[in-house]
């Protein structure tokens, strides 16, 4: 890919640039939109909570489950050790609807026969919540029958050897199923659990709502190490955009420190005059460009070797150069989302990490999930014209170049301005 032939080319706007005035082809600083402030579901989350994401038939995000981070008990781990990870949950969903539980979804929370006959339920119920429990036999049945003529609302999983239990199936709004399941003919909306291809998703309801590999990957097993499990971590906090997580992060983890203002002081973070502290570095960032230059560190660690440095570096050419070509017809919203993408598109590599776990680790969109995974999608059409100028693949570049009707000069002059502003993290990393 070649663009000898025609006159240096001045891109209004860029991905990462959002402003509307013309930009100099070499752009080296992260510039980004303004986000709105973290809410305290974010926080929590990124502490020790989750919240696993189910999408219905169409990809659209319809609801979260809440469930802990990194490893879980096994069903047969002590029951002290269940009993904890249960507890933490319960602490967890407390301080949610203490204060207020601001989400707009349903949120399904799974929880235990001891906590069902206790009075937990009721005493954490939001209108919110859909409560997830097996029902084994005639007295669980009972209470959640109680409970939900109580007004609370249930999802249960109802045990198949029990002819009572499964006799109730119509009396439930929610019913929960495994993906091989055979429908039940209910009313109920079905909870769709272990969806992993398209094919057993055609014969469910419509109204049917999924979690699985297919959209976001099942809860995956703990990290393999403790250097990769603050890796994640960062990457998570890094994703919210919340900067006093961030500050508090480093204030956990100063090793990290030196690498992170050895990034934001470079060319890439832009900074009009050097930062003294880590703290100082992420204020003078602001949230978006803080946010991505932590990324790129969550990408590298803090002593990168040269198989990181070259996933960061194409990680953030990518980003760039999504960011500038979406940035040409499009708000700088889709670009800040296309930037997003592309720096997540060498994190299942940078990590050692399946791309499903990452997408449920992480909680990222419908739409960050299916352009990473290759659904067909406008943002993974982007992706797949950035793996073209990758591979100098002449026939898909062309192909996706009339695909999203865009010039093949302007794709030139995109790329080179991406290669020449990323090659900069390389000394960074060193």
């Amino acid at each position: 890919m070649s663009a000898d032939d025609l006159p240096p080319s001045r891109i209004v706007g860029g991905g990462i640039n959002t402003r509307e005035s013309e930009q100099p082809v070499v752009v080296t600083q992260m510039l980004g939109i303004a986000s709105s402030n973290p809410v305290r579901e974010e926080v929590l989350r990124e502490r020790f909570l989750s919240f696993d994401p189910l999408f219905d038939a169409a990809s659209s995000l319809v609801a979260h489950q809440l469930v802990l981070r990194g490893r879980i008990a096994a069903a047969d781990a002590p029951p002290e050790l269940r009993q904890m990870d249960e507890d933490m949950l319960l602490t967890g969903l407390y301080s949610l609807t203490q204060d207020g539980l601001t989400t707009e979804l349903p949120l399904l929370v799974r929880i235990s026969a001891d906590v069902l006959f206790s009075d937990i339920p009721q005493q954490l119920d939001h209108r919110q919540l859909i409560w997830c429990v097996s029902l084994d036999n005639e007295q669980h049945l009972a209470r959640a029958l109680a409970l939900q003529d109580a007004g609370l609302t249930f999802c249960p999983s109802l045990n198949r050897g029990h002819a009572i239990v499964q006799d109730s199936a119509s009396a439930w709004r929610y019913l929960a199923c495994r993906a091989d399941d055979i429908p039940p003919a209910v009313p109920a909306r079905l909870i769709v659990e272990g969806a992993r291809h398209i094919h057993p998703q055609i014969r469910w309801p419509a109204n049917a709502w999924f979690k699985g590999s297919l959209f976001s990957g099942d809860t995956p097993p703990a990290v393999h190490s403790y250097e990769q499990a603050v890796q994640l971590d960062l990457l998570a906090i890094a994703l919210r955009q919340s900067l006093d997580t961030l500050i508090q992060f480093f204030r956990l983890n100063p090793d990290m420190a030196p690498r992170l203002l050895a990034i934001a002081n470079s060319p890439i973070g832009g900074l009009s005059r050097p930062a003294e502290s880590v703290a100082h570095a992420l204020i003078m960032l602001g949230p978006q460009r803080a946010a991505r230059v932590a990324i790129l560190l969550a990408l590298t660690g803090k002593q990168p070797g040269d198989a990181a440095r070259h996933y960061a570096v194409t990680a953030l050419t990518r980003a760039l150069f999504m960011g500038k070509i979406t940035r040409l017809g499009a708000p700088a919203e889709s670009a800040a989302a296309a930037f997003e993408i592309g720096l997540l598109s060498a994190a299942p590599h940078a990590l050692s990490l399946p791309l499903e776990a990452l997408i449920r680790k992480l909680g990222l969109t419908a739409t960050s999930a299916r352009a990473l995974s290759a659904h067909p999608s406008p943002e993974g059409a982007m992706l797949q014209l950035a793996h073209a100028c990758e591979n100098n693949d002449a026939g898909v570049l062309a192909r996706y170049a009339q695909q999203l009707d865009i010039p093949l000069h302007q794709i030139s002059v995109a790329y080179l301005d991406a290669l020449i502003a990323a090659s900069a993290l390389d000394t960074a990393l060193h």
